[in-house]
Parts: structure tokens; C-alpha cells; sequence
């Protein structure tokens, strides 16, 4: 299983979600579909979030490398592995937890700018992922890729399930969704087949 590793640092949130900055190199980067945790409420509740876009900030020194004619390997090893190049993850909320128990609906408080953002153990993404109560909360985000990242985060959360429960748990996941999205069957379809994947 899994352990929890430092992502980075909120730098700005809402009740909705919470965006963390990054500074490259790191040994592990978020990546999309990756559950994260958060202290809120001064250590009362712990955020869930799920990262749903990440992007690398706007870099004068790189812009003026990628208009030169050929650049010597050495120099682009340098740039894309020794300087440190601030990267942004954006998150969802989907859920919080609170005296042990999960609650699958937004955080009464978002976390502070600067709280450190943690991967979710493999064990308590099981445990958080065996109530699917999320789904409605990522199918409603109109503004970010919600059928991809939802897909993304069954595939996970099916994967770190023994093998015997894995296809189990996504006819039931896909049930769930049915019932959200029985009136809109491509957007149904597109998570099934992403599922599939």
C-alpha cells in the first residue's frame, strides 16, 4: 500500500476546491486523478480533494530556450530537471473528514493558504472510495473535465481493490452514475468507455 508524500502548499481555496503550488524538481509530482488531503478548520476536519488540472507557470528563461534554432542536450536537462520551476495543481473537494468519519459534500471551511497538501494513503482512498457518494459532487464541477476525472478516479480506486472486487466495485460505480446521468447517455457512455480503458 501506498503512503502519503508531500505535494505542496495551498495557495489559493474555496469551500469547492484549492489550487497548491510546487516547486520542480520533486521525486513525486501530482498527477491527474491524484487524491489528496488537507487540514482545515485548525485541525478539525481534513479536506479530500482530487487533482483535476496541473500547470507550469509562464517562464521568460524557457520562452527565450524554445526560440533557439537547436539547444545542446545539456542545457535542456539543466532547464527541465535542476531549475526549480514552480508548477500548479488545481482540486476538487470531494468530501472531508471529521472525527474519523467521511462526509461526501463540501467542506464547512476550505483549508488556509500555505496548509501543506498530502497524497491520501492507498488504504484510506479505499475506505473513502467504498461510499460512492462522491460521484455527484465531481459530475456537477461544470468547469473542470468531471466525466475524464471521474473515470480516472474509479480506475484508481478500483485498482487499489483486491482483484477479486475490482469489477464489483465498477458495475457498482456505474450504476451510480446511470442514475445521474440517465437522461444524458453520452456523457455515460464516455465514463463507461474511459472505465474500460
Amino acid at each position: 500500500m501506498a503512503s502519503s508524500f508531500y505535494l505542496g502548499k495551498v495557495t489559493r481555496c474555496s469551500t469547492r476546491g484549492f489550487v497548491g503550488a510546487v516547486r520542480l524538481p520533486e521525486a513525486e509530482l501530482p498527477a491527474f486523478g491524484t487524491f489528496c488531503r488537507v487540514d482545515a478548520q485548525q485541525g478539525q476536519s481534513t479536506v479530500v480533494g482530487v487533482v483535476y488540472n496541473i500547470s507550469i507557470d509562464d517562464d521568460e528563461f524557457a520562452r527565450q530556450m524554445a526560440s533557439a534554432d537547436a539547444l545542446p542536450v545539456e542545457e535542456l536537462l539543466d532547464n527541465q530537471q535542476n531549475r526549480q520551476v514552480p508548477v500548479e495543481f488545481a482540486c476538487i473537494s470531494v468530501g472531508y473528514q471529521r472525527e474519523g468519519k467521511y462526509f461526501y459534500n463540501l467542506p464547512p471551511q476550505p483549508p488556509l493558504t500555505l496548509a501543506s497538501i498530502q497524497t491520501l494513503e492507498t488504504q484510506a482512498m479505499v475506505e473513502f472510495t467504498g461510499q460512492l457518494d462522491f460521484i455527484p459532487l465531481v459530475l456537477s464541477e461544470a468547469s473542470i473535465p468531471a466525466d475524464l476525472l471521474l473515470a480516472e478516479i474509479l480506475r484508481s480506486a478500483a485498482a487499489a481493490r483486491a482483484e477479486s472486487r475490482r469489477n464489483t466495485y465498477l458495475i457498482e460505480a456505474g450504476r451510480m452514475c446511470a442514475r445521474y446521468l440517465g437522461g444524458d447517455l453520452a456523457r455515460l457512455n464516455l465514463i463507461i468507455d474511459r472505465i474500460r480503458q
